[in-house]
């Protein structure tokens, strides 16, 4: 596996304000607002990276970027020969690009779902330590910053565009009576990108914010009762990877899944099977 994990995404929203103020208020993150003339008008940590999601303007709400770190030039390098292989157009980073990302390197192209994909080596991380205004620890390194979830018609297209060009596994399939999801992986994270067929709408279902312990799951569900935040999904456990968590809707419209618990994958010992249901709960909020 080349990609070594999620490193980063840019979130478009009406609201930015709105939205950091969740970020910080519900979720725990870190906000660094931007410079009056930057278009990223927030900029939200979580571990030593020196942010994991960025905020623009936008007049629909959803994820507009996705970056995948690879290991090193080279590893980038052998990317880039990859995509271009399969017919992709891939574009090296500008200096200035690398600048905002802070990162060495970095190209981009256009991946599924429309979604501009960067592949960058080299980030540069933060000095100092990353403290949550809530206390929060979440669960990154290795395993990225958590995942994305992306709704398309064209599922099957998105998923062998992960599988046989990205290099991503195929760790499971759920067939829930609200949707298929195809969940792939890159690291020993159960999934960092998937995709559920939707017939109505192209764009973000949710994004992953895993934290360290379960009481952290519920202090996190009290909180959205303090700040009157709409869930999504009560309660509940995946049964294909394990995760302890609900959903809420983001200021945004997508969801945020707040979990604890998820499983890691042995490489070489796992299996990919297709689920019907989960263990308990999760069930859909009207």
């Amino acid at each position: 596996m080349t990609i070594q994990s999620l490193g980063y995404v840019g979130i478009g929203t009406p609201d930015p304000t709105a939205w950091a103020g969740y970020a910080r208020d519900v979720i725990g993150l870190a906000v660094e607002t931007g410079e009056p003339e930057d278009p990223v008008r927030y900029r939200l940590r979580m571990d030593q990276h020196p942010f994991r999601m960025w905020l623009t303007e936008a007049s629909a709400g959803g994820v507009t970027v996705i970056g995948w770190e690879v290991r090193d030039a080279a590893a980038l390098d052998e990317m880039t020969v990859r995509l271009k292989e399969s017919g992709v157009d891939v574009t090296e980073g500008t200096d200035e690009e690398c600048r905002e990302r802070e990162v060495a390197r970095m190209v981009h192209f256009t991946g599924p779902v429309g979604i501009r994909t960067e592949l960058f080596c080299g980030r540069r991380l933060a000095a100092g330590q990353f403290v949550s205004p809530l206390g929060v620890d979440f669960v990154t390194g290795d395993q990225g910053l958590g995942h994305v979830v992306m709704k398309t018609p064209h599922v099957q297209e998105a998923v062998d565009f992960y599988r046989d060009v990205l290099g991503f596994r195929l760790s499971d399939t759920a067939d829930y009576p609200w949707g298929t999801f195809y969940f792939l992986g890159c690291n020993p994270r159960h999934h960092s990108v998937a995709f559920v067929r939707s017939y109505k709408n192209e764009g973000t279902h949710h994004i992953l914010c895993e934290v360290t312990t379960p009481e952290e799951v519920g202090r996190a569900l009290d909180r959205t009762r303090e700040y009157d935040v709409k869930l999504m999904a009560t309660l509940g456990k995946h049964a294909n990877d394990g995760m302890f968590s609900f959903y809420m809707t983001s200021p945004a419209g997508f969801g945020i899944e707040i979990g604890a618990g998820g499983v890691q994958v042995d490489e070489d010992t796992w299996v990919s099977r297709t689920y019907t249901a989960d263990i308990w709960g999760h069930h859909p909020v009207p």
